[in-house]
């Protein structure tokens, strides 16, 4: 792939960046978690450090295509300035739609910030004329934002189209560890929670042909244990997930995977149970690992030389049912092998476990694109930046 410390850039002196800034915010927009902008600090700083003038480019939740101010970067901008130590200029949406990015040229402004790229109806279009609006103004554009480039939005697919593009540092690092993921003649294993069998149906499809174990965890298992007879009572479960989960099984026979699903488990009422003892209980849900399911994760992950962690194994919204999580994101940072982590509620697991990022190979910050980039076909944002 190709890479920004290989660009001379002697002759740029303007540079688009999509980041990711689609931070999570509390009630009074406090950010909660600064991950995705330190992990954009690097690339940032990079092309600030050739003498380049910048243009920061990001969506923030699901606007309607127009401004909506409770999804403006004005709550924000001074959060982004203070989290990278650098002053960030905001173009706002009527600055935008009045002069473009005419202001940004003849500005002596280095850092400047686009309002959410959402408000722009061209955006989720990948509408051409809408990107020209901004790639016109730019000699390279750089793409940091992985967590986004699962979608055929104008910021990931249009504007690298028809512009000198570039992956960003992190960006890079994302790639490089999906594809080791997928393309490595190692042990893997893979561990896979959160609460629903569609919305990564594809990726444990992918996964069953590339690993030797899969590991699932989360309100997932209930499908997986249900499907094995095993009785769930009142925990949460999918409605029609039975055709899933036997596809799922017989792509791991054909291909020498194995399934493992949790051995103990954690009830709403705290009482760990083996899954042979559920059958003696009247009413229950399952909201956590145990135990036995700890020890069998640490056994998996020792015979294991890369390892993948993507969803929490329990409800970890409440700390009572945090503790298989905290467990394994412990277990994960004292192996000598190669960990990879899936972004989303994981790296909250990770932050409750008190645990520095730095203890695991790679974290990513991506969630819905990182299982996406696990399938079969490339992203439509990492796509463009392969083509020549």
């Amino acid at each position: 792939m190709k890479s920004i410390q290989k660009i001379n850039f002697q002759n740029i002196k303007t540079v688009g960046i999509r980041v990711d800034f689609n931070v999570p915010v509390n009630k009074n927009y406090n950010i909660t978690d600064k991950t995705r902008l330190l992990r954009a600090s690097e690339t940032i700083k990079f092309v600030l450090d050739q003498n380049c003038k910048i243009l920061l480019i990001s969506h923030f939740g699901r606007p309607k295509e127009c401004f909506e101010d409770k999804f403006s970067f004005h709550h924000l901008i001074d959060q982004f300035s203070e989290a990278l130590g650098l002053k960030l200029n905001l173009i706002t949406y009527a600055e935008f739609l009045k002069n473009g990015l005419k202001d940004f040229i003849s500005s002596n402004e280095n850092l400047s910030l686009l309002e959410n790229i959402r408000f722009f109806s061209g955006e989720k279009k990948n509408d051409e004329n809408f990107s020209k609006q901004i790639s016109n103004y730019l000699d390279l554009y750089i793409n940091e934002a992985f967590s986004a480039s699962h979608r055929s939005h104008a910021s990931v697919n249009q504007i690298p189209k028809i512009t000198n593009a570039f992956p960003g540092l992190n960006f890079e690092k994302e790639v490089v560890a999906i594809n080791e993921i997928k393309n490595s003649d190692k042990k893997k294993l893979a561990i896979i929670g959160g609460s629903k069998v569609s919305t990564k149906i594809n990726t444990l499809l992918s996964l069953t042909k590339s690993c030797a174990n899969i590991f699932i965890g989360g309100a997932m298992a209930n499908n997986f244990l249900k499907y094995q007879g095993t009785p769930v009572s009142n925990s949460l479960l999918e409605d029609g997930s039975e055709t899933m989960i036997k596809e799922i099984y017989s792509i791991a026979k054909d291909y020498d995977c194995e399934i493992h699903l949790p051995l103990d488990v954690v009830t709403n009422n705290q009482e760990s149970l083996t899954i042979d003892q559920l059958s003696s209980v009247d009413s229950f849900k399952i909201l956590d690992l145990s135990d036995m399911s700890v020890k069998l994760l640490d056994t998996l992950i020792t015979r294991s030389e890369i390892i993948l962690w993507n969803g929490p194994m329990g409800m970890i919204e409440d700390p009572a049912f945090a503790k298989g999580s905290i467990k394994l994101a412990n277990l994960l940072a004292e192996s000598s092998n190669k960990v990879v982590i899936g972004g989303g509620d994981t790296l909250l697991a990770i932050n409750l476990a008190n645990v520095s990022f730095d203890k695991y190979h790679f974290v990513s910050t991506a969630g819905g694109a990182f299982l996406e980039a696990l399938e079969e076909d490339e992203l439509p944002g990492v796509k463009v930046l392969n083509q020549d």
